[in-house]
This record gives structure tokens, sequence and C-alpha cells, in this order.
């Protein structure tokens, strides 16, 4: 679909990893897209994007070099579509550097390079969710009402000015690019937002930071996602969790105790 170059640089510019990169370069430079050039360029479409990534699911058994191949070049095409609306650059490579964080997640979690997120990272190709500065905003309908899906990548750095930035910028770009999608507020549904959280974390917590934002609308005490995002890795019992931070080592204390640390949904206040 594009020369190879295009690829590298696309490749640099969100900082992926140089030795997955040539991975995914050797398998273009031998690949023939035309029997998936259909669904690749569905992935830029809101209403078709879903179902074109799982019209190219049997791509993710090798590590996951085929779907980020599709993916990538989606971006490619997606890029365009970016200057077409007129967003900037900057916020398209902040988007697209899900690509390169979760390949890096992947080799913390399984100790090799490898791509796994496709079932996710749709939304970012077909513009329905954006990063803008520290946070990411999803455009979704829940119950027939529009709202802002925040979510928070794993190398934000949630200082209170950070944060507020962030929703600053959101409260411009979509009135501003997305004029007819009148969103009624800002959602979010993560353990960032879990109540125990609180007697957990010392003051000027990051995470305290972020909480304060939110009005907290929902619990879910038994929610065990926090797991997954503190310490990456399956462990046997919670005895051997690791504690070289401190928030593990808050966290792991908490749960030997009989403690639960779960997940909540919150209103950005305002």
């Amino acid at each position: 679909m594009f020369n190879c170059d295009n690829y590298k640089t696309l490749c640099e510019e969100i900082e992926l990893p140089e030795e997955f990169t040539a991975e995914v370069i050797d398998f273009i430079k031998d690949f023939d897209f035309s029997s998936v050039c259909e669904h690749i360029n569905n992935l830029l479409l809101p209403e078709k994007a879903e179902a074109a990534y799982e019209a190219l699911r049997e791509a993710e058994g090798d590590r996951g070099i085929k779907m980020l191949a599709y993916q990538l070049s989606a971006a490619l095409l997606c890029r365009k579509s970016y200057n077409e609306k007129g967003i900037s650059n900057k916020i398209f490579i902040d988007t697209m550097k899900c690509f390169s964080r979760f390949v890096k997640e992947h080799k913390i979690q399984f100790d090799c390079y490898g791509f796994d997120r496709g079932w996710w990272t749709w939304q970012q190709l077909s513009m329905s969710l954006f990063r803008l500065g520290v946070l990411e905003f999803e455009m979704r309908t829940d119950e027939g009402v529009n709202i802002l899906s925040v979510h928070i990548p794993s190398d934000s750095v949630m200082t209170r000015e950070a944060l507020a930035d962030s929703y600053n910028r959101a409260a411009e770009f979509f009135p501003k690019y997305y004029k007819e999608f009148k969103y009624e507020g800002m959602y979010c549904n993560t353990w960032l937002l879990a109540p125990a959280l609180k007697d957990m974390l010392p003051a000027g917590s990051r995470i305290l930071n972020f909480m304060e934002d939110y009005e907290i609308l929902s619990e879910t005490p038994d929610g065990d996602s926090f797991l997954m995002w503190v310490y990456w890795k399956e462990y046997p019992n919670y005895e051997s969790l690791p504690e070289d931070t401190s928030l593990r080592r808050a966290v792991k204390k908490h749960l030997l105790a009989g403690g639960k640390i779960g997940e909540a949904r919150g209103r950005v206040k305002g």
C-alpha cells in the first residue's frame, strides 16, 4: 500500500522500538496487501472499524506483527484525514504513539516485543479517540447520551497542571473539530478512582491529583483491573507481589490485610 520509507518514518515518529520496527518492515516488504485493503480502509470509519478489526484478527498469532503492519497502514491513511480536518501533526503523533506504548508494555509483560491491542487501537485509527496532553478522550454515546470517555495512558505524568491542561485542550478540541458531537460531560471508569486509594496514598500523590477532579457516581468494589496496571504480570498470590515502588508496597499491604481496591466511575467536576 505504501513504500517502506513511509512506514519507517512513521515508526520513528511514534518511537516504535527499532528491533520490532525491523521485524514489521521485513513483513511489509514481502506482503501483498491487496486481500486486506478493504478492511484496512474500513479501520478509518467509526461505524466499520471494529468489524474491520475482527476481519483481520487471524493476524494476531505472530506476536501481532501482521496486525501492527495492517494498523500502521491505516495510520498512514489516517494522517491524511487529520490533515484534511486541520488537526495538528503533534496530536496525530501523540495519539498514534499508543502503538509504541503497547509494544513496550508487551515487553514488560512477556519479555519480548509484540502487539496485542488491536482490539483497542481501531478507535485511534477511526478518529474516535485522541490523546490531548497526558490524557486520552474518546467520543462515545452511552445510553443515548454523547459523552467524552477519559482514558489514562500508562506513561501519563498526572501533575495538577498537566491534568488541567488536558481537560482544557479537550474542551477546546471537540467543539472546534467535531461541532456535530455535542457531549454532556467527561466520564471515566477506572481503578484510579477507587475510593480505597484515598487512605493508602500520601498527600500530593499523582493518583490523588487525578481523583480530585471527579465526582464519583458508582463503585465496583470487587474489580481487579488494578492488578495488571500496578504489577503488569500475573502472580500466584498476593504474598508474591513485588514491592519495588511505594504504590506496589501500599497496594500489597492493603490486599494482605484483607482489603479490596476495585474501581469506580466518575464525572469530571464543573
